[in-house]
């Protein structure tokens, strides 16, 4: 008979688990799809959002610069009191007195580093907009591939399933032949721990998905109190086995479309900003000002009115201000700027070389992965004939249950050869079309 724990494990396994299908093929409403995910992590990232608001700063920055540009205005109004001793140095007197005034002043000139100012502001609000870029790319990677790896573990699940139920049923046709003669108690026992094995692969498997589910959720930083279902596809995901583009081609188009190598240029230009402020401190400097106001004092024999009018004053003058030493902080600063900017075009050169070096191998990932995919299919095929030959001389009594499970177990590892092809050459492609400038989609 067979073994009712075993046959309970193995129907158990089939129940449904969070990750689920939609009959219709469409996302149920509380569902992710690969599209929902992509759309809460751009909204919701905490990284992202910093790196919106740094660019909010950085819109700040330049509005505060080009004010340099600007006179500056300013009122005062003072009330003192003074007690001093009298003439006749008696005793004390206690007067009081105010006075009112509105001033003005401008810089005129400053050896151009206002404009740098300016111009490096400017600068770094694209900085920090390419920023923003950068950390949306990276994390539509990385939701992707955490998308594609809840559903690589799904199919995984589903698979093993599969395979459990055939362990299933091989074993109830091992009974009946052992039953029958046709084999011998040894088969039977092989079959029960291949079962054994197979159920103990589902549970690993669920396992699997949970992770990596969980894993999703985590990333998309989804509160741990909401639950959290991913959509799985009915239709099995498809594989494009479409040529892939000249390899110059995808370089030319990596460097166009991803921000990492504009970023490190903006960078470099910051730079050449940053040392022509350092030399405009060699120039002089020229400013003007403007100020009028008034004051009064209760000894006065006028009256506080006469005096507001007469003590009305006005002020207009220039400023220039030569540098003449200053203790070589200028050259100090010189310099380092110089070395600022050489430190940013070797920054350059090695952003650009690495993002090459990126790009050539996810191609070379890209195409490994297709030709896999492609021999991984062709020996599925060649070992599922080999299996259903050997199924049929296992029930005509011509193979053993060792050399029955042994081309057995060559099928499945075809299969989850494939399996883990499609998935592999799959996600290799949706990076390198997405670096170059392809939209993410499923």
């Amino acid at each position: 008979m067979v073994d009712l724990k075993l046959l309970v494990i193995g129907l158990l396994l089939w129940i449904p688990i969070s990750a689920t299908t939609q009959e219709s093929g469409e996302p149920g409403p509380d569902q992710w799809d690969l599209n929902r995910c992509l759309e809460y992590a751009l909204d919701n990232n905490i990284q992202l959002n910093k790196s919106r608001l740094a660019y909010t700063t950085a819109e700040a920055n330049v509005l505060q610069a080009k004010g340099q540009r600007l006179p500056n205005l300013n009122a005062s109004v003072t009330q003192s009191g003074d007690n001093r001793r009298g003439e006749n140095a008696e005793g004390w007197d206690f007067s009081y007195g105010g006075s009112a005034s509105i001033n003005s002043g401008i810089t005129l000139y400053s050896g151009g580093a206002i404009n740098a100012d300016i111009s490096r502001s400017n600068l770094a609000k694209e900085a920090a907009l390419l920023t923003v870029d950068i950390t949306e790319m990276d994390i539509s990677m990385s939701v992707v591939q955490a998308y594609l790896n809840v559903l690589y573990a799904h199919e995984n699940l589903k698979y093993y399933k599969e395979v459990s139920g055939l362990s299933l049923k091989q074993l109830e046709r091992t009974q009946r032949l052992l039953e029958a003669g046709s084999v011998s108690r040894r088969d039977l026992i092989d079959m029960e721990a291949q079962l054994a094995s197979d159920n103990y692969s589902v549970v690993t498997a669920t396992n699997t998905l949970t992770q990596r589910t969980t894993d999703l959720k985590q990333l998309l930083e989804i509160p741990v109190e909401e639950e959290f279902e991913v959509f799985v596809p009915q239709e099995e995901v498809s594989v494009i086995m479409e040529p892939l583009s000249d390899r110059m081609d995808v370089f030319e188009a990596t460097l166009r479309n991803r921000p990492d190598v504009q970023y490190s240029a903006l960078q470099k230009d910051i730079a050449e900003m940053d040392l022509r402020s350092a030399r405009a401190a060699y120039l002089p400097t020229l400013s003007a000002s403007a100020s009028m106001g008034t004051d009064y004092r209760d000894l006065s024999s006028y009256s506080y009115g006469s005096q507001l009018s007469d003590n009305w004053n006005q002020r207009i003058s220039l400023s220039l201000s030569i540098p003449i030493f200053n203790r070589l902080s200028t050259k100090s600063n010189v310099a380092r700027s110089k070395i600022n900017i050489e430190q940013a075009d070797l920054t350059l050169t090695n952003t650009r070389n690495k993002l090459l070096q990126e790009v050539e191998r996810i191609y070379e990932e890209t195409y490994a992965g297709q030709q896999r995919y492609l021999a991984a299919m062709a020996q599925k095929k060649a070992s599922e004939e080999s299996y259903n030959l050997a199924i049929e001389q296992y029930n005509l009594g011509m193979l053993n249950s060792i050399e029955l499970l042994q081309t057995r177990n060559n099928w499945l590892n075809a299969n989850r050869e494939l399996i883990q092809a499609r998935y592999n050459s799959l996600l290799y492609k949706k990076i390198l079309d997405y670096y170059m400038g392809v939209p993410l989609v499923m």
